[in-house]
């Protein structure tokens, strides 16, 4: 009986292992990828046939709250790629005010791509600007972040070999490789990385870069966009539902990366 009592107890002061934060609120920065429309009073719109990755994972979280600020065509600074001076980055964080529980609020940060899709800009200025968003984030109370690397673009339809910006593959290639490294460095480096400075600060790295190129590498996807209605087809035939952004099947498996990341 005593031996019993000992596992009981256990049971029910020990959480199991794999179980993930019981995070109640979920704030998103991000770019298209994260962007789902008007719902929060954010966003532009979609680019999915359904729900994109932070809505899947609210799911599986059972949030009470998620304030989605991300804006598609967002850069890392103040400004978006088709040259307007705001809905970037910075600005998204500029305008945001903690109203949660900071040991139960996840902050997602997804974004960088729109600075040097088209081969103009330096990456380096991207993690600068990233660095500068996270350190703002944490003054303002911030502690648990998922932070996400980029995926090479260039495996998307938009760079393909009929396409206008193909010749751009070999710099785009580069360019994220360098954004992804500097974007690692800033955050873990031993002496100066953000988590150095910040002991009191979590963060939970998603490697998109590794699970994109092991989900082209491995499946064989149709050679054309979805761009049909929200009734997602079968998600084993796309992958893409325009020529830049995944079907909402991806979403789904990116959010499960995620909630698996958080159970470490």
């Amino acid at each position: 009986m005593k031996t019993f009592k000992f596992i009981l107890l256990g049971i029910l002061f020990f959480p199991s292992l794999g179980q993930a934060q019981n995070y109640k609120h979920i704030v998103a920065f991000g770019d298209s990828f994260t962007d789902n429309g008007h719902i929060n009073g954010h966003g532009f719109d979609r680019d999915t046939n359904g729900y994109v990755w932070v809505e899947y994972l609210d799911e599986s979280l059972g949030c009470e709250s998620v304030d989605n600020r991300a804006w598609g065509g967002a850069r890392t600074d103040n400004g978006h790629f088709m040259g307007f001076d705001w809905s970037g980055f910075l600005w998204q964080i500029d305008r945001y005010e903690s109203t949660t529980s900071p040991d139960d609020t996840l902050y997602a940060v997804w974004v960088g791509v729109n600075d040097y899709w088209d081969d103009k800009d330096n990456p380096s200025n991207s993690v600068k600007n990233i660095k500068t968003g996270l350190n703002t984030l944490i003054d303002k109370g911030a502690k648990n972040f998922v932070v996400f690397n980029n995926f090479d673009l260039t495996l998307s339809l938009g760079y393909g070999p009929k396409t206008d910006y193909h010749h751009l593959v070999p710099a785009v290639k580069k360019l994220t490789k360098q954004f992804n490294a500097e974007l690692y460095a800033m955050l873990f480096e031993a002496e100066t990385g953000l988590v150095a400075s910040h002991p009191e600060v979590r963060i939970h790295f998603i490697d998109i870069y590794g699970f994109m190129n092991d989900l082209v590498a491995n499946n064989t996807f149709e050679d054309h966009p979805w761009k049909g209605t929200y009734k997602a087809p079968d998600s084993k035939a796309y992958l893409w539902y325009d020529e830049w952004h995944p079907m909402t099947s991806t979403h789904k498996q990116i959010a499960d990366m995620v909630l698996e990341e958080l159970r470490k």
